[in-house]
């Protein structure tokens, strides 16, 4: 056999086994790639989890200890993030979960009849609503506002007349670090916390 006929017929059984080496290297590439997201701290694959069948409807309150009123204060949240989106609003002094709610993507949310309080605003973005409707089956990102939100009724009496004033705050809610408030990164952990 000369040395042209000896590569000529490598050749073909390196092209002829390339798809096997393939499917041989996908398992391999799949370990890399979850070795690397465990490196960077992301979270594994996760187990199959069952979806949500009936999402709740828009401004439907998920979960909380909160009383909305038909009087107080409210809190508008859009959501520019591009997905769909968990809210969670927390007692801040105790971090206990006042009110939670769904927000689709690119919706926007006003809650009214806040009672008086300081809250701190979460949200989260995720794939897919769980089976309970009230949390993601897998948590993407999660932020906090810098700031707590204090809002306080302040009841102006004098001869003339009395005058009740309100607290309207507003936030765009965005996975973006070029936004005019900046949120602060919380974890899926904090997130969850009820």
């Amino acid at each position: 056999m000369t040395v042209f006929s000896a590569r000529l017929l490598l050749g073909a059984c390196l092209l002829l086994s390339a798809p096997a080496l393939r499917a041989a290297d996908s398992p391999s590439r799949a370990a890399a790639i979850a070795a690397a997201d465990a490196a960077a701290g992301l979270p594994g694959k996760p187990a199959e989890v069952s979806a949500c069948t009936a999402p709740p409807a828009p401004g439907q309150k998920l979960a909380g200890d909160m009383k909305l009123g038909d009087e107080g204060h409210s809190i508008t949240l859009a959501n520019s993030g591009g997905g769909d989106a968990l809210v969670k609003i927390r007692h801040a002094a105790t971090g206990k979960l006042a009110a939670s709610f769904f927000i689709r993507a690119q919706e926007e949310l006003a809650i009214e009849g806040v009672p008086d309080g300081t809250y701190l605003i979460q949200y989260a973005f995720g794939p897919t609503l769980a089976a309970d409707c009230k949390s993601f089956t897998r948590i993407i990102k999660a932020n906090q506002m810098p700031d707590a939100d204090v809002l306080k009724t302040v009841v102006i009496d004098d001869e003339d007349h009395t005058e009740v004033k309100r607290s309207s705050v507003s936030y765009a809610l965005s996975v973006s670090e070029t936004a005019n408030v900046k949120p602060v990164s919380i974890d899926a952990a904090a997130f969850n916390a009820e």
